[in-house]
């Protein structure tokens, strides 16, 4: 029964060795892991910053494009919708009214 009790020791020797391992493999993803955040924090903060630029650019040429393109169509298609009103309403008096 000898072997036996060799047996036992040489695999509890392997359980130990791999258990290190894989310790030693985890710290050194752990390790690996936060030096990447600290890479990504320091890159996701120019993306930020220019993604926030763009936007007030965007916001910018939307509000001049509105205040010097859309308001002043938008203006003329009132005036001539109101137009086509009253002359349709002045051509309905001028006929003799609505009978």
């Amino acid at each position: 029964m000898e072997w036996l009790g060799a047996t036992r020791d040489v695999v509890i020797i392997a359980v130990a060795l791999t258990s290190l391992a894989a310790n030693v493999a985890l710290i050194v993803l752990a390790w690996r892991m936060w030096v990447l955040v600290k890479s990504l924090r320091e890159e996701v903060a120019p993306i930020l910053e220019s993604v926030r630029r763009t936007s007030e650019t965007v916001r910018g040429t939307s509000t001049v494009v509105g205040d010097a393109v859309i308001r002043p169509v938008a203006r003329l298609a009132g005036m001539a919708a109101a137009a086509r009103t009253f002359s349709v309403n002045m051509g309905t008096i001028l006929r003799g009214g609505l009978r």
